[in-house]
């Protein structure tokens, strides 16, 4: 167990490996409760480590993908592949102590746990061998016969296939078994270890990840999970991480942890999604040691009401019916079926599995009733029927998207309009100046905004991983600009939209999200904590998606869709366009477009200062809280997609400014547009001294001017918050 004493060094270890961290814990600070650090969420982990960057030196292990469907990069030192290999071959040689094993096999695919596998067998002095997992699995079998193995190393499902497929599993003469990569029930333990002929302790199922390592192992003395040296666990409720997780169970809890030697990953308290219960410390041997007695289930954005699905609990019903049963779990909008192979089977044994299913698992039942989940389909697969396309290593719980998506164009009619935006000098506004000025003209997409391109990734990607689809009500809390591209993308694809806003959104915006047929959610009061509107939005959209059974919150504060949409299309076309850009300014607000933008000038090693513009009263860099007129540009809170690193420089407008600035391009470039625009215009006029000659800017008009017509437009609406007019 990691001493809490050394939690400061190790709170410093990862701020001078990851600076960014120090802004998470705000800077300096001497509280080093391990409860008041961050939470380290996938969140978190997408936007500052997945898709990163990182030093040529480190090893990278690449696994599926974050939520915005790039792949997730994790990075080992050479002390962490050190520290790896020690605590494992540690472990296993305690495993396999007094078994007389001399022979060795991996037989568990890609990844670190196959990588490191052959030399830990090497420290323990054993025999090696491994098994590419991609070959069929009657090969699998021929290469175990081949070199007889007294250890297999190996994975849960890997391991069904090698049982279902042989003839007699007893005959491959294997004397113990470690598993990694899944959740092992004891009952499919216990049958596995009666089909090998080997007793319940010589199957040992560990448990790891690509990110933390060896993270526990199970003690069939104590009858649960250990955890491994350098491990310090914590058990936390949903309501910790929010968003749309239900409550758990009694005695569960999701696993986070803190180890005090990896050293290339922020961990500390790093959130794994899995559900474990009976989190309680034990004694071993005279020591203290914190265990857990089962892991059930993962949370995570994967399938709403996901989290209710026990993988664990479904095959503890399985086996205690069928010990040489293969078990595939599939949720397919909203319906569980669960695929059954085995050779003693027959149909009759089919209904009592899902009635013992519901029964054992409530949650599952209440969602059935409440026509949350459709009714349980236990399915008997032919022996030659596959029961999921692909290699011998599959989950065993996965999720399929519907059939009847396919034929929907997710890039066809009013979205093949969204980009490919024209880029303007604007020579007039800057006749003076020393330096050109180009407007990037996102106000000419066809929802009128930038947003179109956030808009559409997140739904593209949600639809692709099955998420939505056509029925699906989806809810999103916005000001304007993400309603309207949302409303107008969800009428398309048949989807139903509900947005949640604010008494500032203008009543022109309005009235185009009613003519889109979006439904409108006013949340009236601010927060009476803080006294914003985004958290009071934010609570509103937990309650509609509590009260509305399938529908789903893109989450555009926190969703990395956001900013990759401008990653991969907007600044791509900026350069395209022009042989340089010395100066890009860019509003912000969610902080999602200035994101993207200024990830692609650093991965592309452009030499483009980065300027973001924000407005007076706004808390996004550290200023004090004070009313803003206009939504879209500012706000009440640091959002997650805020990279001050990526930041250049910073300029505040005033809400007068803002004004001017929009009239300015109006007046002079013939210009109509939104409050963000002006307030860049402002920002430009601000820094003209700054800016070299010859330079070259950037600037992103993000929205139109027609939204504006009642505030930034209005002669009498700017005197009564003024005092003046503009003209």
């Amino acid at each position: 167990m990691m001493l809490l004493d050394k939690l400061q060094d190790k709170v410093l270890e990862v701020s001078e490996c990851f600076p960014w961290y120090k802004g998470l814990i705000g800077g300096e600070t001497t509280d080093y409760k391990l409860q008041n650090l961050p939470l380290m969420t996938a969140e978190i982990l997408e936007t500052h480590y997945y898709t990163v960057s990182a030093d040529p030196s480190l090893a990278v292990y690449r696994t599926s993908g974050t939520s915005s469907g790039r792949r997730k990069a994790i990075f080992y030192s050479e002390e962490d592949e050190k520290h790896y290999v020690d605590i494992k071959t540690k472990l296993f040689g305690e495993l396999i102590a007094g078994s007389g094993c001399t022979r060795a096999m991996a037989d568990m695919g890609t990844g670190h746990a196959a990588a490191t596998a052959l030399t830990i067998f090497e420290r323990l002095g054993l025999e090696k061998s491994a098994i590419p997992f991609e070959l069929p699995v009657e090969q699998h079998i021929e290469r175990i016969q081949a070199f007889k193995p007294d250890l297999l190393y190996t994975m849960p499902s890997i391991l069904d296939h090698i049982v279902y497929a042989s003839d007699n599993p007893r005959a491959l003469g294997i004397r113990k078994i470690i598993l990694v990569g899944e959740i092992a029930t004891p009952e499919w333990q216990r049958n596995m270890a009666r089909l090998f002929g080997l007793d319940p302790r010589d199957i040992t199922d560990t448990y790891g990840s690509i990110e933390i390592g060896t993270i526990a192992y199970y003690s069939h003395d104590l009858g649960r999970y250990i955890f491994a040296d350098g491990i310090y666990a914590e058990g936390i409720g949903t309501q910790e991480l929010g968003g749309e997780l239900r409550p758990l169970g009694t005695d569960e809890s999701i696993l986070v942890l803190t180890s005090s030697v990896r050293k290339m990953l922020p961990a500390v308290r790093f959130v794994t999604y899995d559900v474990i219960r009976d989190f309680r410390p034990v004694m071993v041997g005279g020591v203290m040691k914190q265990s857990f007695g089962s892991i059930v289930k993962r949370v995570g954005r994967e399938l709403k009401h996901g989290e209710k699905i026990s993988l664990y609990d479904i095959e503890q019903v399985v086996y205690r019916h069928l010990e040489d049963a293969i078990v595939r779990v599939q949720v397919r909008n909203n319906a569980l079926t669960v695929s059954v192979k085995s050779k003693s089977a027959d149909h009759t044994i089919l209904p009592v599995i899902r009635d013992e299913i519901r029964d054992c698992i409530p949650e599952i039942g209440m969602m059935i009733r409440g026509h949350l989940l459709k009714e349980i389909e236990v399915i008997l697969a032919a022996g030659d029927e596959p029961l999921e396309s692909g290699q011998v290593k599959n989950k065993k719980l996965y999720y399929q998207q519907q059939k009847d998506r396919a034929g929907i164009n997710l890039s066809g009619g009013i979205l093949a309009a969204i980009g490919n935006t024209p880029l303007i000098r604007l020579g007039n506004l800057f006749r003076n100046s020393r330096f050109e000025v180009y407007a990037k003209m996102e106000l000419l997409n066809p929802g009128g905004s930038a947003k179109d391109r956030p808009a559409l990734r997140m739904i593209q990607e949600a639809w692709k991983a099955g998420e939505i689809g056509p029925g699906t009500s989806i809810i999103e809390s916005s000001s304007g600009n993400m309603a309207i591209s949302l409303a107008m993308i969800c009428k398309y694809l048949g989807m139903r939209f509900i947005s949640v806003v604010d008494p500032r959104t203008t009543g022109t915006n309005l009235q185009i999200l009613k003519a889109l047929d979006a439904k409108i959610d006013v949340v009236a009061e601010p927060d009476p904590d803080t006294g914003e509107f985004l958290p009071a939005r934010l609570k509103r959209v937990q309650q509609l998606l509590a009260e509305l059974p399938g529908s789903c919150w893109l989450n555009q504060y926190g969703n990395p869709n956001n900013y990759l949409s401008h990653y991969h299309t907007t600044m791509k076309e900026i350069v395209t366009a022009l042989d340089r850009i010395d100066y890009l300014f860019c509003s912000v607000s969610t902080c999602g477009t200035i994101r993207g933008l200024a990830e692609y000038a650093r991965d592309h090693g452009l030499k483009t200062r980065i300027v973001a513009v924000d407005a007076e009263g706004s808390a996004i860099f550290g200023g004090n809280k004070s009313r803003r007129r206009f939504p879209g540009l500012g706000a009440g809170i640091v959002p997650p997609f805020c990279r001050t690193e990526l930041i250049d420089r910073v300029v505040h407008v005033s809400d007068s400014e803002i004004v001017a600035g929009c009239r300015a391009l109006a007046q002079n470039e013939s210009v109509l547009a939104g409050a963000s625009s002006g307030g860049i215009i402002a920002a430009v006029k601000h820094m003209e001294q700054e800016i070299a000659p010859g330079s070259v800017c950037g600037v992103i008009v993000h929205d139109k001017g027609e939204r504006y017509l009642d505030t930034v437009y209005s002669d009498s609406w700017v005197q009564n918050q003024f005092g003046h007019s503009e003209r």
